[in-house]
């Protein structure tokens, strides 16, 4: 799979943080929201997805959640809550991506937003030197692009941003239907199942 790769874009969720969706729905069904219904295993729906959209502020966000609830929820409280998905970056991971820059220009490419990224970014490696955006030649987040996986329309805009040709790049993702509507521009694929399964693909 790897010949004449020159590009590899990663997901962020399930590749490069380890999630646990569950934790989140727990942590917000013990503020008086349910959150089953928003939450799906690749995909937000509702006010969650217009936040990964980067169409509302966090402070909306909150204020949803608080309105929903009918409580004097604060928004540090709801903030911890939609975190708690995000269990960890192990840092050998990282160090394993960093020295893949010495072949390959590295993206990402995730299905995300700000409340989550700051905390990944800031919390989740506080006690590394290894940043979160060191070995990445240009990040690609959903909030900022106003677009989302598995939309046609993000992967074009990736490949004509980053000058990618898509028969040179590789894209690593976690979802099925991601990894299909990638292939369908011509990226090649790895639909990773495991943590870390993908690195047998660099041996």
């Amino acid at each position: 799979m790897m010949k004449g790769i020159k590009n590899v874009i990663f997901d962020f969720g399930g590749i490069i943080v380890d999630l646990n969706k569950q934790a989140a729905i727990d942590a917000f069904e013990r503020l008086g929201f349910d959150a089953h219904s928003y939450i799906g295993q690749y995909v937000q729906s509702g006010v969650f997805n217009q936040l990964e959209l980067g169409l509302i502020p966090p402070t909306r966000f909150y204020d949803f959640i608080r309105e929903d609830t009918g409580c004097c929820v604060s928004n540090e409280d709801i903030r911890m809550a939609w975190n708690s998905m995000l269990v960890r970056i192990p840092v050998e991971r990282l160090q394993f991506i960093h020295a893949l820059q010495r072949e390959y220009r590295l993206f990402i490419l995730s299905n995300t937003n700000s409340v989550h990224w700051e905390y990944a970014c800031q919390e989740l490696l506080s006690t590394s030197d290894i940043k979160l955006h060191m070995p990445f030649e240009h990040l690609f987040l959903s909030y900022e692009m106003h677009m989302m996986k598995p939309d046609e329309e993000i992967y074009r805009s990736v490949l004509t941003s980053a000058h990618l040709l898509p028969e040179e790049t590789l894209f690593i993702d976690d979802s099925v239907d991601n990894c299909e509507a990638a292939q369908k521009l011509g990226i090649q694929t790895f639909h990773s199942q495991n943590a870390d399964d993908w690195r047998k693909l660099f041996k």
